[in-house]
């Protein structure tokens, strides 16, 4: 409930009653990551990682994870108990400050993938080459069938002679940073057909041009289609110019605090179905605690034996490639019988929790998906432990109980910042006052003053006006009837009309 204030009921001192209430709502703090379900090679890999480059396990959770996603969604898709088949790829959504190592993180857990893609690299240009001599001459040859005094037929039969045209190289692309929607559909028809997704500096996509406010429903329909793996439509001008079949793209965004709040406030995405295919945390920082000390001979032991995994998988990446049109073939995973059974009960049991009084009524978006989200966890685990195997062995229980943890783990994220990201510009400048103010130390507060002092982007009348209207209304700030003087700064500060006393909280000074 929102405190109103009002000059009537305060007398010129400001009497104070009650306590002010938060612009920004509390997170609160995340539920511990699930580390102890996952198998032991997998979890010593991510416990190792957030060991040797310190930083919060759920994080070395997320980049692993989405580089196992790279390589098991190439080559599996997976049986849901629908009989519906749908991809492995994951879609993750990392929150954490600038300075929480999100880069280091990144640059270990893909390492593999770099390397992978600088051997694609090599030969590339003189591949290039030869498509381009073999293009020329194709264009030469079909131009000279058709040159001359010959009927149709003699020209189709010349034509025919010439064979197809030659297929360029396939762009030796693994992973991108920061493309449009345009160029996501541009380099899964001219690179490979399975690409990443994936910055540690996700704001410069969430930012960029298919994100602005007028892109955004396309932007969201082309990254939910590539999570359903529908096939992706390459339009040039006004015509369908391709379909493209079997592709697949995965996803990790690493972005800051602010604008992953304002995001999980965005109604439209959530709306259109986005967000409800982000697998989302934002763990606690860890600054003020990583002091320096030596990996452990354990941690580097486990990193290593990780990379050499991933490394393996990646080598066969390609080899189920129609090598002209560049459509991958699947082999189908099905669930073992318990797994099938342990998979129907979650299911039931989200479902249940969506109703308008359950506890996931909140996120019935992200719940409604939650079990296919499993399912998809479940594989990308069963993948990178038995490989090729995967498809014969089926998804086991104990995946499948991994998946099912994870999906828990990250409903209880969803839960906790959805509804938290629904802060407007506003707020969030009343929140930059308030915390200047008690910064201070300030009992009492002129609004000229104010005016004067508080940081600048607070300073503009209208938006000043503002945040002290919203600080009133939240109990932040209570005005004094008929103005005062005050202190600032160990200075006395001439009279204001417009002052105001200072809320704080009974554990803020």
């Amino acid at each position: 409930m929102t405190f109103q204030a009002d000059s009537r009921d305060f007398d010129p001192v400001g009497e104070i009653v009650g306590q002010p209430i938060e612009f920004r709502p509390s997170v609160g703090d995340p539920e511990d990551y699930p580390l102890q379900v996952l198998p032991a090679r997998l979890a010593d890999c991510i416990r190792g990682l957030a060991d040797t480059v310190q930083l919060p396990v759920s994080i070395a959770a997320q980049a692993i994870l989405g580089a196992c996603a790279l390589v098991t969604q190439t080559r599996i898709d997976v049986e849901m108990p629908t009989g519906e088949i749908i991809p492995t790829s994951l879609f993750l959504f990392t929150v954490a400050a600038s300075g929480d190592r999100k880069s280091s993180c990144d640059k270990k857990a893909l390492g593999p993938v770099y390397r992978r893609e600088k051997e694609l690299r090599e030969g590339f240009e003189e591949k290039q080459q030869s498509f381009t001599i073999a293009k020329a001459a194709y264009e030469q040859a079909a131009k000279t069938a058709k040159a001359g005094k010959k009927n149709r037929a003699e020209i189709q039969s010349a034509l025919q002679a010439c064979g197809k045209p030659p297929t360029p190289p396939a762009l030796p692309m693994l992973l991108v940073e920061e493309p449009t929607t345009e160029g996501i559909v541009k380099l899964l028809d001219e690179a490979y057909p399975s690409i990443g997704l994936f910055s540690d500096e996700g704001a410069a996509f969430l930012g960029g041009y298919s994100m602005q406010d007028e892109q955004q429903a396309k932007t969201g329909a082309v990254l939910s289609q590539l999570w359903d793996g529908k096939p992706i439509k390459r339009v040039r001008g006004t015509d369908v110019t391709k379909i493209l079949d079997g592709r697949r793209m995965s996803l990790h965004l690493m972005v800051q605090p602010g604008v992953a709040m304002k995001l999980f406030g965005n109604k439209a995405l959530r709306d259109q179905g986005m967000m409800s295919r982000m697998l989302i945390t934002f763990p606690k920082s860890m600054k003020g605690q990583r002091l320096w000390r030596e990996p452990t001979q354990e941690a580097l032991d486990a990193i290593s034996a990780y990379q050499s995994r991933l490394t393996n998988l990646l080598q066969g990446l390609f080899s189920r490639m129609d090598p002209e049109t560049r459509t991958l073939e699947f082999s189908t995973v099905r669930l073992q019988p318990e797994a099938r059974s342990m998979w129907i009960q979650f299911s039931d049991h989200l479902e249940r929790q969506q109703g308008p009084d359950g506890d996931l009524a909140e996120v019935s978006d992200l719940a409604s998906k939650m079990a296919q989200h499993a399912l998809r966890l479940a594989a990308v685990i069963s993948y990178y432990q038995s490989g090729e195997n995967t498809a014969r062995e089926g998804i086991s229980a104990d995946a499948m109980t991994a998946g099912i943890a994870l999906g828990e783990f990250y409903l209880s994220e969803a839960l906790r910042l959805f509804n938290a990201g629904a802060v407007d510009a506003a707020s969030d400048n009343a929140q930059v006052l308030i915390e200047f103010i008690r910064k201070e130390r300030l009992e009492k507060v002129g609004k000229r003053w104010l005016s004067q002092n508080a940081p600048k982007n607070v300073r503009p009348h209208t938006v000043l006006k503002q945040a002290l209207e919203l600080a009133v209304d939240a109990g932040h700030l209570v005005l004094i009837a008929g103005g005062a003087d005050f202190m600032a700064r160990g200075k006395k500060q001439k009279f204001e009309r417009n002052a105001y006393t200072v809320v704080y909280p009974d554990d803020g000074r």
